[in-house]
C-alpha cells in the first residue's frame, strides 16, 4: 500500500507539471458569506467559438476598391473640384491641371494629323498613276504604307492625349474624371502646387467595406484559417480573408487580413484590437475570463455546489479581456465564481 501511494503522489506531482491540479476540491461556504466575500456568480454556456487570441489591428482600405485618378501630363494644379469624404460619380471632374507637356502633345497630334492628310493625297496620286501605268505600282505601294505609319502614329498620341479619360482643353489644360463611383478617401493635389506625370491626384473608395490587417505571430498560424471569425473590441465582427505564409523577420509574424462589412464605422487608419476566433471542438464552453484562475500548477474554476464552491482544474482553450474558452467537468447552465476570486482562495488555502 504505501509503494501504491507513492506511485499515486509522483503521478499527481507530474499531472501538476502539465498545468492543472491532480483532482476536484470542496470549499464549504454559506450563502451569507458569499455575499460578505462579494463573490458574483456567472452561468457556464456552450461555446461554438473559441478565442484563439486578442491582437492589434490596423484599418485599411480593401486592396481591390480603392482606385487613383492620376496626372497623365506634369503641370501645375490650377483647381481642386472635390473634398476628402465628399461623394463622386465616374466622370465627375477633380481636378484641373496646366501642362506644358500636355500642349506639347497636342501640337505633336496637330502637326501629324497635317501629314496624315498630305500623306493620303500622295498616295490617292501615286495610285491614280500606277492605275495609268505611268507610274510604277511599287511608288503606289510605297506610299500607302507611309499612309499607314502616320496613321499609327497618329492614333498614338490621340490615345495619349485622352489617356486616363481626361478632358483636354485648350491651352494645355486638362481636367481629370473620377474613375469610378464612390467617396473621396484623399485629395493629394494641393491648388497652386505642381504635380508629376502619372501621379495621384484623389483617392476614390468605391465601397464603404474595410479590412484589418493583423501580424499574427507565428506560433498561430495553425490555430487560424481563412473563413475563421473576428471581433473588434467594441466594435463588429468580420471574416479572416487571407493569411500570408512569409514570416517576417523582423517581427516574426505574417500577415493576416480580415474583411468587415460595411457600416462599421471604422477608418482606415485606425487602430483596433481583436479577437481572432475559430470553432470550438464538442463540450467546450464558455466562462467570464475573471474566472478562470491559476492555482495548483493549473487553470481551475471555483464551480457552485450545495454547501459552496468545487475547485475544478479547466484547460484553458482561448481567452479575452471578457470571456474565456475552457473545457472540463462543467456542464452548460453551471454557477462558477466570477469575483472574489482571491478571497475563496484565500479561504482554500487556510482550509
Amino acid at each position: 500500500m504505501p509503494y501504491s501511494r507513492s506511485i499515486f503522489g509522483i503521478a499527481c506531482a507530474f499531472t501538476a507539471m502539465q498545468a492543472t491540479p491532480c483532482h476536484s476540491k470542496d470549499l464549504a461556504v454559506s450563502h451569507d458569506q458569499i455575499q460578505q466575500l462579494e463573490v458574483r456568480l456567472e452561468e457556464v454556456r456552450p461555446a461554438a467559438l473559441e478565442a484563439v487570441a486578442q491582437l492589434p489591428g490596423t484599418v485599411i482600405p480593401p486592396l481591390n476598391q480603392r482606385v487613383a485618378a492620376v496626372a497623365p501630363f506634369a503641370g501645375t494644379v490650377v483647381q481642386v473640384h472635390v473634398l476628402p469624404g465628399q461623394q463622386v460619380k465616374k466622370g465627375d471632374p477633380v481636378v484641373t491641371v496646366a501642362s506644358r507637356d500636355l500642349l506639347d502633345a497636342q501640337s505633336q497630334l496637330a502637326q501629324s494629323e497635317a501629314e496624315f492628310q498630305a500623306a493620303i493625297a500622295v498616295a490617292k496620286r501615286k495610285r491614280a498613276l500606277s492605275d495609268k501605268n505611268i507610274a510604277s505600282p511599287f511608288l503606289a505601294d510605297e506610299a500607302e504604307a507611309q499612309v499607314s505609319k502616320i496613321q499609327a502614329v497618329n492614333m498614338q498620341l490621340k490615345a495619349t492625349v485622352s489617356i486616363g479619360g481626361i478632358k483636354a482643353s485648350e491651352g494645355g489644360r486638362y481636367t481629370i474624371c473620377a474613375p469610378a463611383d464612390g467617396q473621396v478617401a484623399e485629395a493629394e493635389a494641393m491648388t497652386g502646387e505642381p504635380i508629376a506625370a502619372m501621379a495621384s491626384a484623389v483617392s476614390i473608395d468605391t465601397s464603404a467595406e474595410v479590412w484589418l490587417e493583423v501580424q499574427l505571430p507565428v506560433s498561430l498560424v495553425d490555430r487560424v484559417e481563412v473563413g475563421d471569425s473576428i471581433e473588434v473590441v467594441d466594435g463588429p465582427a468580420g471574416k479572416v480573408i487571407s493569411i500570408g505564409r512569409n514570416i517576417d523577420k523582423m517581427t516574426r509574424s505574417v500577415r493576416l487580413l480580415a474583411a468587415v462589412p460595411a457600416g462599421s464605422g471604422l477608418l482606415p487608419g485606425q487602430m483596433v484590437k481583436l479577437n481572432l476566433m475559430h470553432p470550438s471542438p464538442t463540450g467546450a464552453l464558455h466562462v467570464p475570463a475573471s474566472a478562470v484562475v491559476w492555482i495548483g500548477g493549473g487553470y481551475t474554476v471555483f464551480s457552485r455546489n450545495a454547501e459552496g464552491f468545487t475547485l475544478k482544474p479547466v484547460r484553458l482553450r482561448g481567452r479575452t479581456l471578457d470571456i474565456a474558452t475552457i473545457s472540463g467537468d462543467l456542464l452548460a447552465g453551471d454557477k462558477v465564481a466570477a469575483s472574489g476570486l482571491p478571497q475563496l482562495e484565500a479561504i482554500l488555502v487556510g482550509d
